[in-house]
């Protein structure tokens, strides 16, 4: 009784809950067929698409285009020339000034000076250089300016002034130096107590003997050959106008390289060295006066060009 009260009791529940499962089973066929019923819709709606070609689907370009293939160049034979570098172009600049040219010059000192023809007091006197005054020098002979004097080649001593510039300036060969001058007289000679130079000679034909003077004071003497009576050694004063480490002479039946130590004193009269004899006290000469080559050399320092020379009997 109690079994078949509870097999009726839980009926109504077993019931309930087929309708449920058949319920849902019933709401998921109609959602389905709704489904399949609106998409079969949504298709008969769409128009149907017409033949047409087929589209190409285009390839989509680069950004960035790739360099274009270079030209492989054909070797060369010569060889290549090296890149240009590129250098600053330079910027103009304003040239220096010219220095002015450096001229040699001279002034005289607080005495003035005298202008003179050749480098000696023996030359004559051409002019005065007043104190303070200046000269351009063009040359150096010893211890002598030479300079240009009113278009003329002039001497000035350097110890009467003050050089600026000067320490260029060529020196003057002896070749170059001025002669004698035509118009100036032959003094007679005189005694050696009446001669007052700084240095000075002394030639005596009677003795064939040269003596070197200081002043008064006698520092050399010794013995040489003067002219042969066919050709004399002249007699007077003279000075000394040019001096030749070397010189040749010639005349009508001589001729004679590289004669040493040769100081003329009047026209192609001089004092020289020899080596073709050794007799010395007798006349040898054309007219000069012939000396020992040791004694020609001492000579040749002792005395200057303008040095006094006083030949006698």
């Amino acid at each position: 009784m109690n079994e078949q009260h509870n097999a009726q009791s839980n009926l109504p529940r077993t019931r309930g809950v087929l309708t449920l499962l058949l319920t849902i089973g019933a709401a998921f066929l109609v959602l389905a067929l709704a489904m399949r019923v609106g998409s079969g819709l949504v298709a008969l709606a769409e128009p149907e698409p017409a033949d047409a070609a087929p589209v190409e689907t285009a390839t989509a370009m680069p950004t960035e285009l790739p360099p274009p293939p270079t030209a492989t160049a054909p070797p060369r034979t010569s060889t290549p020339m090296p890149a240009a570098t590129m250098e600053p172009t330079p910027v103009p600049t304003e040239p220096p000034p010219t220095p002015a040219p450096v001229i040699p010059r001279l002034v005289a000192g607080a005495g003035g000076v005298n202008i003179r023809r050749g480098p000696s007091t023996g030359y004559e006197k051409l002019g005065f250089l007043d104190p303070g005054a200046g000269a351009p020098v063009t040359g150096r002979y010893g211890d002598w300016w030479r300079i240009d004097y009113e278009g003329e080649v002039a001497y000035i001593s350097g110890d009467w002034v003050i050089a600026f510039d000067a320490d260029a300036v060529p020196e003057v060969l002896a070749s170059e130096l001025p002669g004698p001058s035509i118009t100036q007289p032959i003094f007679e000679p005189a005694p050696t107590w009446a001669i007052d130079e700084e240095r000075w000679i002394d030639v005596d034909l009677s003795e064939q003997r040269v003596t070197a003077y200081e002043r008064q004071t006698p520092v050399q003497s010794y013995l040489v050959s003067t002219g042969l009576p066919a050709t004399p050694t002249p007699v007077g004063q003279f000075r000394i106008w040019i001096k030749l480490r070397y010189d040749d002479m010639a005349g009508a039946d001589y001729y004679l390289e590289d004669v040493p130590f040769v100081m003329y004193f009047w026209q192609g009269f001089g004092f020289h060295g020899v080596w073709w004899h050794a007799n010395w006290g007798h006349p040898m000469s054309h007219g000069c006066i012939n000396q020992p080559n040791d004694m020609a050399e001492w000579l040749f320092n002792f005395a200057e060009v303008g040095t006094l020379v006083n030949i006698h009997e």
